[in-house]
């Protein structure tokens, strides 16, 4: 028994450390993904990260009873499990943006399957609420493998105009024919 308490003892000091390291590899690797995206013109948060911020108060409700109830509680450990969890959600923070580009849509760093070109969509429309909100706006697009997809992008009402005006200069100029581009000749009368 002894040797297995001492196990659990080893593991129980090399975990915080491991934890540590690993957020903050996840942290530097997400920065300099968002860092090697071209000029975004408008971002917002998808969701909030749950559970990051879940973990985040765990370590400190844990650490308050600890304290609390004079329980000894290792700092160092303590001080690891609680930066890992600031580096958790840092990066969480930075991977669930809705990035738009000049190149198009990202929802969402760590989503390779949600990157869309604005090249491959093929058409767009607004979707609504029960109320007649518009609440987002799905796209109609091809993917890599040549299939049709949709994507479905919230878009925050205070976001929506800036949107429109990035969809009127990338998409819109793109799908508006003229008449003669359409038939090849101009309709009179």
């Amino acid at each position: 028994m002894d040797a297995m308490s001492e196990l659990l003892r080893t593991l129980h000091g090399a975990l915080p450390i491991c934890f540590f390291g690993v957020t903050l590899l996840f942290l530097l690797v997400s920065l300099v993904h968002y860092r090697q995206i071209g000029p975004v013109h408008l971002r917002w948060l998808r969701r909030w990260p749950l559970l990051p911020t879940g973990f985040l108060v765990l370590v400190a409700a844990l650490g308050a009873y600890a304290m609390l109830h004079e329980q000894p509680i290792p700092l160092f450990r303590l001080s690891l499990y609680f930066a890992g969890g600031l580096f958790w959600l840092g990066a969480a923070l930075v991977s669930e943006q809705v990035l738009i580009t000049d190149c198009g849509i990202i929802d969402g760093l760590n989503r390779h399957d949600r990157y869309v070109g604005w090249g491959q969509i093929l058409d767009y429309f607004p979707w609504q609420d029960p109320n007649g909100r518009v609440r987002g706006f799905a796209f109609l697009f091809v993917d890599r493998r040549n299939r049709r997809r949709r994507l479905n992008l919230a878009v925050p009402p205070a976001r929506q105009p800036a949107f429109r005006r990035v969809l009127a200069r990338y998409l819109d100029a793109r799908f508006e024919l003229t008449m003669q581009q359409c038939y090849g000749k101009t309709l009179e009368g």
